[in-house]
């Protein structure tokens, strides 16, 4: 074979080995390693399906719901926009009611992360593919490249429109559409860590770097389904004699913190913390009555009970480490009442002598009493004799291994000397012994 032959060869090859076109990202996100080992894709169930028919007015009441504020007027536009996009470009309203949650949390003007409006849209990935509102986009089908356009005729893709909320609404939907048409092939041609969803390309772009921002969407999506209806809560499992409840909706949710792990300071953990946004509602975990409910305090004072207006209008800077919380005691067949506590609340909604029902509305996710961490819920479980571990309790309503922030530290084995030691020193002169009673 000739010189000539082999270098054609060559570039051929290197040609096929080359991504199809320059990977598409969004600028400034990087994975959470120690998020990323709490749990994998493999992990979760499948997650339930849409419904076919939706209706407006349940869907808006929904929307509401996740979104945690909303006039009624506008509940019904997002409601609108939402489903006649989602209908145009056959993709699940669900999931984009979840991921415009969890980009801005319904704010359309949400700036960040290179993103804009309420799905935070990168419009630096898309912006090479609009060519008078049309996007074109390639896909290899059995070794052939074909090219698909999706028709976007109502706005122009620009940062103005995207700021508006049902531009970015109606952009967001097509361009998920092109997502999940361009799946095989992005994987085929670009390095991907093991997730389970296209919208995963939403948040990463051409090379998803982990699959957490998908667990979290997908979990926005069960619970707008549970506020719709469409999706039942996971029952109760029964537990040591009581009926144990989820604790957050949407479930399975996941556990990123354990007892007994580290929290400087030689400080331990004293329950878990499941992770969650703030401002989502907590659930009794199981029926009972409040036997506290206030705030935490530092110094000698460790706690004060309150009304609930009074917990929450306390000023969050004079907290301690658990911020507004409350504490539950059940009656279990057969074993000693359980105690449960849940900590570092936004708002309590129940107040001391109460009696909850599992699954009631008791407060929401917060993050008072912390300085550095994110919002999440924690929980605590206790007998009167002892601290006991709620995960066991919980497993199937949270999923995934805790992974310890701050793990216990090994202890360097000093290195013995290689230098001959000297001959010990001769004792020093006795001392008059010093009486038990002696202030020294």
């Amino acid at each position: 074979m000739s010189l000539a032959w082999v270098l054609v060869l060559s570039m051929l090859c290197v040609a096929a080995d080359r991504s199809p076109w320059r990977a598409r990202k969004r600028p400034g996100v990087q994975p959470n390693k120690l998020a990323a080992a709490r749990i994998a894709p493999s992990d979760w169930p499948k997650e339930p399906a849409s419904p076919p028919d939706v209706d407006p007015g349940r869907f808006g009441e929904a929307i509401r719901e996740l979104c945690g504020w909303m006039r009624p007027s506008r509940r019904r536009a997002y409601a609108d926009y939402i489903l006649t996009s989602a209908k145009q470009f056959g993709v699940d309203p669900f999931l984009l009611g979840g991921l415009i949650y969890r980009e801005s949390r319904c704010r359309p003007q949400k700036e960040e992360l290179g993103g804009l409006g309420l799905t935070l849209m990168v419009p630096r990935m898309y912006r090479s593919g609009f060519k008078r509102r049309v996007y074109s986009y390639r896909v290899q089908v059995e070794g052939r490249w074909e090219d698909r356009s999706i028709a976007f005729p109502r706005f122009g893709f620009n940062d103005r429109q995207l700021l508006s909320s049902h531009a970015n609404i109606y952009f967001a939907a097509g361009l998920l559409a092109a997502w999940r048409d361009q799946e095989a092939t992005v994987h085929a041609h670009f390095e991907q860590v093991p997730h389970r969803h296209f919208v995963s390309h939403w948040v990463w772009g051409d090379r998803v770097k982990s699959a957490r921002a998908e667990d979290r969407i997908l979990s926005d999506r069960r619970r707008l389904l549970e506020y719709y209806g469409a999706r039942r809560v996971p029952p109760p499992r029964q537990v040591d004699g009581l009926s144990v409840g989820t604790p957050l909706d949407g479930a399975p949710r996941v556990v990123s913190s354990g007892l007994g792990f580290g929290r400087g300071a030689g400080r331990k953990h004293r329950g878990i913390d499941i992770e969650s946004e703030l401002g989502e509602p907590v659930r009794a975990v199981a029926a009972g009555r409040v036997i506290f409910s206030g705030v935490d305090l530092p110094g000698q004072r460790h706690n004060s009970q309150l009304s609930p207006e009074e917990t929450n209008e306390y000023d969050r800077t004079a907290l301690g480490r658990g911020g507004r919380y409350l504490c539950t005691r059940h009656a279990r067949d057969g074993r000693p009442d359980l105690r449960l506590c849940y900590m570092h609340l936004e708002e309590v909604h129940v107040g001391a002598g109460d009696h909850v029902v599992q699954g009631q509305r008791i407060g929401l996710v917060g993050r008072t009493g912390m300085k550095r961490s994110s919002p999440h819920l924690h929980l605590e479980a206790h007998t009167d004799a002892a601290l006991i571990d709620p995960l066991p309790m919980l497993r199937g309503h949270v999923i995934g291994t805790p992974q310890d922030p701050d793990p216990p530290r090994r202890k360097r084995r000093r290195r013995r000397a290689t230098v001959k030691a000297e001959p010990p020193a001769p004792p020093p002169p006795a001392a008059a012994a010093v009486p038990a009673d002696s202030p020294g």
